[in-house]
């Protein structure tokens, strides 16, 4: 599993987007407490893997920044 995690990455990409619907963006982000990134991200993940364009095992890489956030706190008191 970590095989397949560990090879995918973030990938910068740039689109053109209506500014009306980049502003509405930005307000549900904040309303929701997250990036714009982050909410366009998660919500198209689960809308390709609902239609079948991902393996419904395929999981979402989650945060990358800061480095491993998946161990529990008591893991890394240890």
């Amino acid at each position: 599993m970590c095989l397949l995690l560990c090879m995918r990455k973030r990938k910068a990409v740039t689109y053109r987007i209506d500014e009306t619907v980049i502003n509405a963006l930005k307000e549900l982000a904040i309303d929701r407490n997250t990036s714009v990134n982050n909410f366009l991200e998660t919500h198209l993940f689960n809308l390709l893997k609902k239609e079948g364009y991902i393996s419904q095992d395929t999981r979402p890489l989650g945060e990358t920044r800061g480095g491993d956030r998946t161990k529990s706190d008591e893991e890394t008191d240890q």
